[in-house]
């Protein structure tokens, strides 16, 4: 018993509130670690985000592409009919003009608050998604923004929206939020243009649908009101920004093509790209298409003139491809003097369409492009202002250095329509 007495004697104490400590510290642990773990899981969501803006596949170049879905819309009235684009041995008389379609203002027009420009074109604005599908399991691929430019339905947006890069996506399609509606209906591509990144939708609808005002962009000056609205981060559709004209027309290249487009300094949110910039008189003079960003820019965002793609949108609803532009079926390179070995730069033949009219000319890869139409030819652009001064069927000279010879070819401008993307 002493013994036993001793041992007892030696146990520690038990600190009373001690256990309840214990308790504490165990749920302060738990509640850390609960933190931990949401933190790393949005950590982790937010950089899958991230990868996806500038991967193309999210935001303002949603680079996505339309596949058909045999389904019915949400309104049950189904896919629109089949578009069947035309070459031009079998074109039919064009029955659409956007002139008539989409009246321009008259020369009194009354300057409108943004309130009120709001008001007038939101309705005609309208959210876009690309949904893949695999497996039946439906993914929303990319978003973006679009605009309606007939009361029956023809949608204008950007074509990097609608056209997907990625051709492992093999089933997807796009939905259209019509005004008025909460559920998406799916809009056919009519056709799409990669040189103006223009592209045409439809839906079919029994009602008349609110559709915008194209104004004339030639007459655009810097410092103006510019007024974008647009389906901002693919979430916030209906969102309005305000800016100026910073420029009315920048000589740029895009996707290997110089256009002319708007600079403004409009704030151009992921999710705008096809959505429309319009002036103090309501009247939408752009399409809002790109942004520069970089850690030393603020606010330089692009949108492509209207009356430049006048004729494309035309066109693409005419014939389901742009019609009699004209066409060489070459891609450039353009090198500097000494970049090889003190070799003699220029402007060199980097590809040829197969059968295009460059090919059939006898251009060859790695011929050095000297004179066309005896204009001397120092850098890409000036080819294609040369092709641009041209009709198609123009036949044109064009003079090249091949292995240390010069030789003139004669080749004959072909039609875009002719050679499909």
């Amino acid at each position: 018993m002493e013994n036993e007495n001793k041992e007892s004697n030696n146990t520690p104490e038990r600190v009373p509130g001690e256990s309840a400590k214990i308790k504490s510290l165990r749920f302060t642990i738990t509640v850390l670690s609960v933190v931990l773990v949401a933190c790393v899981l949005f950590s982790g969501f937010q950089s899958i985000y991230i990868f996806r803006l500038n991967s193309g596949l999210e935001g303002i170049l949603s680079y996505t592409m339309f596949a058909s879905k045999n389904k019915d819309t949400a309104d049950g009235t189904g896919e629109p009919d089949e578009i069947v684009t035309v070459s031009s041995g079998e074109r039919p008389e064009p029955w659409f003009s956007i002139e008539d379609a989409t009246a321009v203002s008259s020369s009194d027009k009354t300057r409108l608050s943004v309130v009120d420009i709001f008001k007038k074109v939101s309705p005609a604005t309208v959210s876009l998604n690309v949904i893949g599908v695999d497996n039946d399991k439906e993914t929303k691929l990319g978003s973006g923004t679009g605009f309606i430019i007939t009361d029956d339905g023809y949608i204008v947006t950007n074509r990097h929206v609608v056209v997907l890069a990625d051709k492992a996506v093999s089933t997807y399609y796009v939905t259209v939020i019509l005004p008025d509606d909460t559920q998406p209906v799916i809009a056919q591509v009519v056709g799409s243009d990669e040189q103006t990144d223009i592209a045409v939708l439809k839906v079919k609808t029994d009602r008349k649908l609110p559709f915008v005002t194209l104004g004339d962009s030639d007459a655009l000056q810097s410092g103006e009101l510019a007024v974008a609205i647009g389906n901002a981060m693919g979430t916030f559709d209906d969102s309005v920004t305000v800016g100026v004209i910073s420029a009315p027309s920048r000589e740029i290249v895009r996707n290997g093509y110089q256009v002319n487009i708007i600079q403004t300094d409009t704030p151009i949110n992921p999710g705008n790209s096809g959505g429309p910039l319009i002036n103090s008189f309501g009247e939408v003079i752009g399409i809002t298409n790109t942004k520069i960003v970089t850690s030393t820019s603020e606010n330089i965002g692009f949108a492509i003139p209207v009356n430049s793609v006048k004729k494309v949108i035309e066109s693409l609803i005419n014939y389901g491809v742009v019609v009699d532009r004209p066409y060489l079926g070459v891609s450039l390179k353009y090198v500097a003097d000494d970049s090889y070995f003190g070799a003699a730069g220029g402007v060199f033949v980097a590809g040829l369409v197969k059968n295009g009219p460059a090919e059939e000319a006898g251009l060859e890869i790695g011929d050095r492009i000297l004179y066309i139409d005896d204009v001397e030819i120092t850098d890409t652009g000036d080819i294609i202002n040369v092709r641009d001064s041209h009709m198609v069927g123009d036949i044109v000279d064009i003079t090249v250095e091949r292995d240390g010879k010069q030789l003139t070819l004669t080749l004959k401008i072909g039609d875009s329509a002719d050679y499909p993307e």
